[in-house]
């Protein structure tokens, strides 16, 4: 009859069954974090770090199924045939599966399922029959269920007539929050089940194991095969090959003896003992033969085949032996099914055709995770991830750094290695820590630019998945010399800009995500926090171990280079009075961290900005601005810096320290650096003025001319000699100074022969007295020279003297006349200075006198408009006191003249007229 046994359709809960497949799907709800970082220069040229938004995605389920195998069997009429199958979760979701049961038309006149949820082949004793239509689940993503088909062969089926039922499993909606999402994988399968009918012997063998699941390593562990003859007729048990069976045992699992066989109750092989041997019971013959990985038979597992008689009818024996489960394997599931074959035909042997025909059930054994993890500083070779060592916890315990400046972002690298036996994901925390307050952690990944993230929820940064031991390691991870996985994470610390000294440290904990209990600590250890330094040079920019430079990398170069400020100065440079000079300066930044800098100077070491009276210093960047401080300045850059200093006008010869300062007010670094400015005034003289004159006096008189010694230097002269010289014999010359400070030649001024001393832009007035001898003839030129030597040369002035008993003597005076009316208002002529405005006027006055001792004849006196003058003409002016005046014109510019005749000896005559200041 034509039917599925008559069972009521179920939701079948799946209760303790293992995950026995890998699950190749993302699991679904898994939320894909992720967060890019960049790195960039600002425009200081300071190296920066910055990191965007956290972006997640949440992974979508996704519904698959396996369900395995066909399968071909042959059936006795009125008995039964038993099917395994595996139906496992491939999706990435919880789900639940349909199992549909078809019966054939012929063969087959029933079926029904039943659990195997220990794997023996054979329905779970007691297990309740599964009714065709029965929803099995929920089935975690990679769950399996175990079971088998149990098809009852019709009594009445013709023999050698084949027919087969189907399985279907068909996987339901997968929901999430309530929401169904369509199948996006493989949602049917469907497996095909043949029977076909004999009335001749059929062997059917179960496999079990002792253990399901297991650690890596283990055991032993007991296989256990049980092989029954469920056909109709007997097996000869005279025929030694009835049955063969061959189990070749997944990697990773060693054959380990102890070999038993149920008809003689006894151990044909010892614990242990892994070659084959032989057994005899009564007619009952068994043998068996090993092959042992690695063997040019069996390179990679080991294999093992047994040769057992045939088996009555309804009769069943069983073999068993040993296995163990070798170490370092990972955690995955090792699946192993016997296969065999049997004589079929019942002709007395196993033919070639027969050999090797049915597999039995599929047996899993599940490697236990073992979870562990150990964080280090890699131990790889020097500044690579080359020849790294995963599990030397103690010499590579510590990553250590020697010293870092104030406010420096410090790297420390760790390697965190996978050394258990599951991929696993590991949380990094930074569990303790001696750093000084102000410091700041950030964790990145390898990049050491990308943000650590929390890659499983937890909201703890981890290194995402990193594969066991042994597992292939993506190009993304490191795999140190034996193999093992790890995930570098770049610790930085940026140090605060006010602390120094050490050591200090922090104490970083990887721990595993899978297993909480498993963890392992790693130390990040800096030396010391040197203070900051900066190096301020002249010329050149300062060597740092970054930066060549050959020219400023020692004191001997006489840049500056170290410490300051120095005894002597290192620059020297030279400038007149009134000048600025210009110093090339450059600022290092030697420390590991952007600093900004003040600009300071002094006269002396140090007095911020004090400099002596009227000297000024002005600093200045590359572009002339003027600057006061450098706003910012990375690591190991220099920025050049101009310090103009400017001389005082009246500056003595002399040289000036000058003292430099570069100062952060964040980490004090500072340097000092000595350098000097010498005035120089050597250009810068004695000069007589007015220049050379001529003066012209009688046989037996005398004549004075007026001269003024200036001091054109800053620096004082002393002790100036003053020698005199005349051209011609019996002449004698006498010199005054004005000690009475009147201008005039009087008694109560001295005679000399040195200026005792003169201050820098002083003058001194000095009268040159020429004596005429009575017996000169007329016509007569004596040429007197006074001459001095001093240290910045020899200076002259000359005066010629002609002999004549005719000589007028010029003098020219000044008045004010402020309303320009003709009328002098102070109604006193002058030789010295005043001051007027533009638009106002001067009124001057010419007297000549005739000192000599006969009379003038032809006597004019010219004169002629200053430069920004014109002439005033008002009143009475232009006037004279005898003679005639040149016809001039009111606002014109030139030359008047006053022509006045014969002058007696010892009178004089004057010319007076008004010239106006232009606007």
């Amino acid at each position: 009859m034509n039917v599925f046994k008559g069972i009521a359709k179920i939701g079948i809960t799946v209760v303790a069954s293992a995950s026995f497949a890998v699950m190749a799907l993302t699991e679904s709800g898994t939320v894909i974090k992720n967060q890019a970082g960049a790195t960039y220069r600002d425009s200081a040229n300071i190296l920066r770090s910055t990191t965007s938004n956290l972006v997640e995605t949440l992974v979508q389920p996704v519904a698959a199924l396996t369900l395995i195998n066909d399968q071909s069997k042959l059936g006795a009429p009125g008995r039964t045939v038993t099917f395994n199958h595996v139906l496992t979760n491939t999706g990435n979701n919880t789900d639940s599966f349909v199992l549909d049961v078809v019966i054939p038309a012929s063969v087959i006149s029933a079926a029904t399922i039943y659990p195997d949820e220990n794997n023996d082949g054979v329905a779970d004793p007691g297990s309740s029959p599964i009714a065709s239509g029965s929803v099995i689940g929920p089935l975690a993503a990679g769950e399996s269920f175990e079971f088998v088909i149990v098809a009852d062969i019709d009594a009445t089926a013709t023999i050698n007539l084949s027919d087969a039922l189907t399985v279907t499993a068909t996987s339901q909606a997968v929901s999430v929050d309530g929401i169904s999402v369509a199948n996006g994988g493989v949602g049917i399968q469907t497996n095909t089940d043949t029977v076909t009918a004999t009335n001749l012997p059929i062997v059917e063998i179960s496999k079990a194991l002792s253990a399901n699941v297991g650690a890596s390593p283990s055991g032993p562990h007991t296989v256990t095969f049980t092989y029954t003859n469920v056909g109709l007729t007997d097996m000869d048990p005279l025929q030694t090959n009835g049955v063969i069976l061959k189990d070749v045992l997944p990697e990773g699992m060693r054959f380990n003896g102890a070999v038993s066989w149920s008809l003689s109750g006894t151990t044909i092989t010892a614990s242990g003992a892994t070659i084959g041997g032989s057994e005899t019971t009564g007619d009952q013959d068994l043998l068996f033969t090993t092959c042992i990985a690695p063997s040019g038979l069996c390179s990679d597992n080991d294999e093992i085949q047994f040769v057992m008689d045939g088996l009555a009818a309804d009769e069943s024996a069983t073999i068993t032996f040993e296995v163990n489960i070798e170490s370092g394997l990972s955690a995955t599931t090792l699946y192993n099914q016997g296969i065999y074959g049997f004589d079929e035909d019942n002709n007395g042997t196993v033919d070639t055709g027969e050999l090797d025909s049915t597999n039995t059930n599929r047996v899993p054994f599940l490697i236990t995770s073992n979870y562990a993890v150990i964080a280090n500083n890699g131990g790889c070779d020097v500044g690579t991830d080359n020849n790294c060592d995963a599990l030397d916890d103690t010499n590579h315990e510590i990553v250590e750094i020697a010293s870092a400046s104030q406010g420096a972002r410090v790297s420390f690298t760790n390697y965190i290695w996978n050394t258990g036996n599951d991929e696993d994901i590991f949380n990094v925390t930074i569990e303790s820590s001696t750093f000084p307050s102000g410091t700041s952690f950030f964790l990145y990944k390898s990049d050491g630019v990308t943000p650590l993230i929390d890659t499983d929820n937890d909201s703890n940064p981890d290194t995402g998945i990193i594969p066991a031991v042994g597992e292939t390691c993506p190009s993304y991870l490191v795999t140190d010399s034996n193999g093992v996985c790890g995930y570098k994470v770049i610790l930085i610390a940026t140090l605060p800009a006010s602390a120094i000294g050490g050591p200090y440290q922090t104490v970083k904990r990887a721990r595993s995500s899978n297993d909480t209990s498993k963890t392992n600590t790693v130390i990040d250890r800096l030396g010391e926090i040197v203070a900051s330094t900066v190096d301020l040079t002249n010329n050149l920019r300062a060597e740092t171990g970054l930066t060549v430079e050959d020219n400023c990398d020692a004191v001997d170069d006489n840049c500056g280079f170290g410490a300051g400020p120095e005894a002597a100065a290192v620059t020297t440079n030279t400038a007149l009075p009134g000048a600025t000079t210009r110093f090339t300066l450059y600022v290092t930044n030697k420390s590991d961290a952007a600093e900004s800098y003040e600009l300071q100077y002094s006269g002396s070491n140090f007095a911020v900005n004090t400099m002596p009276v009227d000297w000024t210093v002005v600093f200045k960047n590359a572009d002339n601005e003027v600057i006061t401080n450098i706003p910012v300045l990375g690591p190991d850059d220099a920025v050049v810096v101009y310090a103009d200093v400017t001389v005082p006008v009246d500056a003595e010869s002399v040289t000036q320290d000058i003292y430099f300062k570069v100062f952060s007010p964040t980490t004090n670094a500072e340097d000092i650096k000595h350098d000097a400015v010498m005035v120089d005034n050597s250009n810068q003289c004695l000069a007589f003025g007015p220049p050379n004159s001529n003066g012209v006096t009688f046989a037996g008189g005398s004549i004075v001319y007026k001269h003024i010694l200036n001091n054109l230097s800053n620096d004082e002269f002393l002790n100036i000699a003053l020698t005199v010289a005349n051209s011609n014999a019996g002449f004698s010359t006498v010199i005054y100074e004005d000690t009475d400070n009147d201008n005039v030649l009087t008694g109560a001024d001295n005679a000399i022969t040195s200026v005792a001393s003169l201050a820098g832009g002083a003058q001194k007035v000095l009268f040159i007295k020429v004596l005429v001898p009575a017996n000169t003839p007329q016509g007569t030129d004596n040429i007197t020279t006074v001459e001095t030597i001093v240290s910045c040369g020899t200076l002259q002035v000359i005066d010629t003297t002609t002999v004549a008993n005719t000589n007028m003597k010029v003098t020219k005076e000044q008045t004010p006349d402020l309303d320009c009316n003709g009328v002098s208002d102070s109604g006193v002529y002058v030789t010295t200075n005043f001051a007027i405005a533009p638009g106002q006027c001067i009124m001057y006055r010419l007297t000549t006198e005739n000192i000599a001792i006969e009379e003038a004849r032809n006597v004019t006196l010219t004169d002629a408009t200053p430069a920004y003058t014109t002439f005033n003409v008002v009143g009475s002016l232009p006037s004279i006191s005898k003679g005639s005046i040149n016809t001039i014109a009111n606002g014109s510019t030139g030359t008047i003249i006053g022509t006045i005749g014969s002058v007696a000896p010892g009178e004089s005559e004057e010319l007076i007229f008004s010239v106006r200041i232009d606007n």
